[in-house]
């Protein structure tokens, strides 16, 4: 189906994001069709921290997280040595952040679309996969 960054259900949690209403319609959208979603395990962490930060509740963030892996729509991929070892790769070839460039070799791995806000990832991604905002 898709790889999804972090920030795209950072947006969906957080009315008061920009981008709320597209990652909500895009992720709405999934769920009612059935589908489901790929993103490599660290997105856990990428969700819970901000946050955390944002509105002050640990309790609120550990939640969001034991939904996310629980969810039928969302399928966490492990961060396998192979995989941060491309990683790594593309974070060095195309200058892509550490993280974001695991998002980008977990969509390459799966042969998927990397759906995210980061506009950076984005752009510096498209020789390697297909990359799109929700």
């Amino acid at each position: 189906m898709a790889v999804v960054d972090a920030s795209v259900l950072l947006s969906f949690l957080r009315p008061e994001e920009p981008h709320h209403e597209a990652s909500k319609a895009w992720l709405d959208a999934l769920i009612d069709a059935g589908g489901h979603f790929s993103a490599p395990a660290l997105l856990l962490g990428e969700v819970a921290a901000p946050l955390s930060r944002a509105y002050g509740q640990p309790g609120l963030a550990k939640d969001m997280v034991l939904e996310l892996k629980t969810a039928p729509f969302v399928k966490l991929m492990p961060l396998t040595i192979p995989l941060a070892s491309r990683a790594a790769v593309i974070a060095a070839d195309y200058r892509i952040r550490g993280c974001d460039a695991v998002y980008v070799a977990l969509a390459e791995a799966l042969g998927e679309e990397l759906i995210t806000l980061d506009r950076q990832q984005r752009e510096r991604a498209l020789d390697i996969i297909s990359a799109r905002q929700p």
